[in-house]
């Protein structure tokens, strides 16, 4: 039994096989998900478990280089945009914002992907690349 950090056994094993640049896509309810990255579904409602704090817990395991966000969530998620940046401004992580369908693609190449219950947001996913430590 662990004492803290991820406790679901999908996700601990997928994040501790990522290595330096492999990226793992964090999504809300209703993004299409790669049909070759590990899956992991954690939606169990609608809304539950919401995305950020999901997110919050992989940044606590996991050193993130880089953040890739749809472009589209400025306009139509602006206050989800808006935590995001104060989210990896305070660690430090560069946010790349791209088209949605670009997201799309990038995707297809992702080793992970963990779905949430997520439905307040659009374009609320996120693509986020493993760094290294040294």
């Amino acid at each position: 039994m662990l004492k803290n950090g991820i406790l679901n056994p999908q996700v601990n094993c997928a994040l501790s096989k990522m290595t330096h640049l492999d990226t793992m896509l964090v999504s809300d309810a209703a993004m299409p998900l790669p049909q070759n990255a590990e899956r992991i579904d954690l939606a169990f409602t609608l809304g539950i478990p919401p995305l950020v704090p999901v997110v919050e817990g992989i940044l606590e395991e996991c050193i993130i280089e880089k953040v890739y966000m749809a472009n589209e969530m400025k306009q139509y998620s602006p206050d989800l945009f808006a935590e995001y940046e104060k989210l990896f401004a305070a660690r430090q992580i560069p946010i790349e914002c791209i088209p949605h369908a670009k997201m799309l693609e990038m995707t297809a190449e992702c080793k992970a992907a963990i779905r949430t219950g997520e439905n307040r947001y659009h374009y609320s996913s996120v693509l986020l690349v493993c760094g290294c430590p040294y």
